[in-house]
């Protein structure tokens, strides 16, 4: 059982990366409980006007990383901070390892910087941009040699829209097998990742916000398209050189490698070092130190000019980089080229702050920048936590509290109960697709709940609110003043309000018990059944078929490497159970064996969504339900917890006090649709 739940937590890895990322402004909620640096005699006043002495940065920092919560949350950090071409702070806090309690090195220990990746992906196009070779209104099927995206929209992807992650592409997650741990195993190459999982158009390009892996990997393949070399020797030629960046690299060199810190699992095991496939990830790969990314910030804010003269952007660029070109609300923008909303948007102070997160398993970084006060910071650990939600949130109040943030529009009367009406509804995750609930609850005050909690929300301005902490909800509206989609805890994407399905099924009338999870799953295009047709409600549904509607719903990617199971090659589903399995959620038979094409039991189902959801953190595992005889034992909890989470539909009843989920029966089509819906649902 260890052995399986270790594995569950390590082969899950990337996914836990993507919901930790996608949640991000939920755990940022305890940076508001957690830390609260006052002025006090050893560090002065704070200073409104920003950072200004490097003696009193550092005593701030040392004081903030000597807390005990905040040493809890990472073994090893390393920041920079600079201000009007000053370094005012370079430095390493705790070891690199902890049997040999080595001390981190700012300018010498690496670390993975993960997304903030992106950001040099961006200013490479930036400097094609500039010399002619790129053009942001670009189609850019222009650069795939021929390849045809699917896109039923007259509006093509830009090169714009990658910048921006506004392509409309449905989501997409890679599988673990991109971490390598294994040398022997060949990498794959950048245009093969891109070209066997190149995702369909699902929105119109240009009108929705969704953070997006594939677009700036596909931009990092384009700018190697259009320089004709590969893109990490372009980044390294064009960007890293020149700024003298040494220790940095979207390659996992030898010599990095023997540098970098050492990152720990939840029961404190060293996580082994891992390699990428591809080995050159232009939205995630690359490795740096402290100091090398202080001599970025310093030229950035420069206008784009290093210490030594040397122009790696133009200042027109840095500007485009530094100017937020989507927002959901003018006071909650999304993206510019490169960088993202701040991570936490309530603390900023009424600061204009860009700023760039990176995640990826074992380490966690962020970049954000003050252009208008010249002032950067970036801090980079040796683990996936909300650290850096606690530095900003201390960071910003200790050095810019003059401002407090705030939403309220001036002069703005909030609306009725029923003019708030037209914000009610179910809204779907662009990214995870977890529903969020909105109901109007009184005049000018909206109930809003998720998958973890619910939260009351007062409106400030016309299409804006802000809960109980201050943290702001906007809305979109199209041209026809409808209400289209939200944004609230996840900053990283839209919920899109689900439509009511205007087709039903000729078998399932709207009065049938399960019509309102199969219309609803309809409506947030996890079912590609035809409305036309029969859709047959009560058809068992295969473990194959299962693991494919599951994969949907959390954009895992069918894999094609070779399989881990003996008879999955001739199956349909071959490359979802492929994949799910590199993710850990699923496990064969003693022999080998999968079963692709056998029924599924309900507890069986409820396993594979317990792993996910359980071993990932987004659900509390609940083993207290009182089960009817019949649930393998190593089903129990799983079963226990689905049905505490409400994962079913009206075939789960209960007798005498025990609950009958009717572990041992084949699963049909309309259970599951239940059970997958309800997955979705706030709490």
């Amino acid at each position: 059982m260890n052995k399986n739940k270790n594995r569950t937590r390590r082969s899950s890895g990337i996914l836990a990366v993507v919901i930790a990322l996608s949640f991000v402004g939920e755990t940022s909620v305890y940076a508001q409980q957690t830390i609260a640096v006052k002025p006090s005699a050893e560090i002065g006043a704070i200073n409104v006007n920003g950072p200004k002495d490097a003696v009193e940065v550092e005593t701030f920092l040392d004081m903030f990383f000597a807390k005990e919560k905040i040493k809890q949350k990472a073994s090893a950090v390393a920041i920079s901070v600079v201000r009007k071409g000053q370094v005012l702070l370079s430095k390493g806090y705790g070891v690199e390892e902890q049997k040999s309690k080595s001390p981190v090195d700012a300018e010498r220990t690496t670390f993975r910087i993960a997304s903030i990746s992106k950001v040099f992906t961006a200013a490479a196009a930036m400097q094609l941009i500039e010399q002619g070779k790129l053009s942001l209104q670009d189609d850019i099927e222009k650069y795939l040699d021929g390849y045809k995206i699917t896109n039923p929209f007259q509006t093509p992807v830009t090169i714009e829209d990658l910048l921006t992650h506004s392509t409309g592409f449905e989501s997409t997650q890679p599988s673990d097998a991109s971490y390598l741990t294994d040398q022997s195993i060949k990498p794959i190459s950048l245009k093969k990742s891109i070209f066997d999982a190149f995702p369909k158009v699902v929105r119109e390009p240009g009108t929705s916000y969704m953070y997006d892996n594939f677009a700036s990997r596909l931009l990092g393949y384009i700018v190697q398209q259009v320089s004709g070399e590969s893109f990490g020797e372009y980044v390294q030629r064009n960007i890293f050189e020149p700024i003298g960046m040494k220790s940095s690299s979207f390659t996992l060199t030898k010599e990095l490698a023997g540098r970098m810190v050492t990152s720990y699992d939840p029961e404190n095991n060293a996580l082994p070092q891992y390699d990428l496939s591809p080995r050159e990830w232009p939205e995630g790969s690359m490795i740096s130190t402290a100091s090398d990314m202080m001599l970025f910030m310093q030229t950035f804010l420069n206008g784009g000019r290093t210490a030594g003269g040397k122009v790696i952007l133009s200042p027109a660029s840095v500007k485009a980089m530094s100017t937020y070109h989507v927002a959901i609300h003018p006071d909650f923008p999304d993206m510019t080229y490169g960088f993202e909303s701040p991570i936490e948007p309530n603390k900023t102070n009424g600061e204009n702050v860009i700023s760039k997160g990176g995640d990826i398993t074992g380490f966690s970084s962020l970049l954000w920048m003050l252009p208008d006060n010249q002032t950067g910071v970036f801090v980079t650990y040796n683990a996936n936590s909300d650290l850096r939600n606690d530095l900003f949130a201390a960071f910003m109040d200790h050095y810019y509290s003059g401002k407090p943030t705030t939403f309220e529009q001036k002069g703005f009367q909030s609306q009725t109960k029923a003019e708030l009406a037209k914000f009610e509804g179910l809204y779907s995750d662009l990214r995870t697709k977890f529903l969020t609930r909105v109901e109007a609850t009184s005049d000018g005050t909206l109930t809003v709940s998720d998958v973890t909690e619910r939260h009351q929300l007062k409106q400030v301005g016309d299409l804006i609110f802000v809960d109980e902490l201050g943290k702001p909800l906007a809305f979109n509206i199209d041209k026809d003043k409808q209400v289209t989609d939200l944004k609230y805890l996840n900053l990283f994407s839209y919920a899109v309000k689900l439509k009511e399905v205007q087709d039903s099924f000729p078998d399932v009338p709207a009065n049938h018990p399960y019509s309102t999870y199969i219309f609803a799953l309809k409506s947030l295009g996890l079912l590609s059944d035809d409305p036309a047709k029969l859709f047959e409600p009560q058809q068992s549904v295969t473990r194959g078929a299962f693991v494919h509607a599951f994969n949907a719903i959390w954009g895992i990617q069918p894999s094609s490497n070779p399989a881990l199971f003996k008879d999955i090659d001739g199956s349909t589903f071959r490359g979802d159970i492929q994949a799910a399995a590199e993710s850990g959620l699923l496990y064969g038979t003693s022999d080998g064996l999968f079963e692709p094409d056998r029924p599924i039991l309900r507890e069986e189902a409820a396993i594979i969504a317990f792993r996910l959801l359980a071993g990932n953190g987004i659900k509390e595992a609940d083993a207290s339900a009182s089960l009817e005889s019949g649930t393998s034992k190593w089903a129990v909890e799983a079963v226990s917890s689905a049905i505490k989470w409400k994962m079913h539909g009206p075939e789960v009843t209960e007798s005498k006090g025990k609950i009958d989920y009717g572990s041992q029966r084949v699963m049909n089509k309309q259970e599951m649709a239940a059970f997958l819906f309800s997955m979705l649902l706030p709490s």
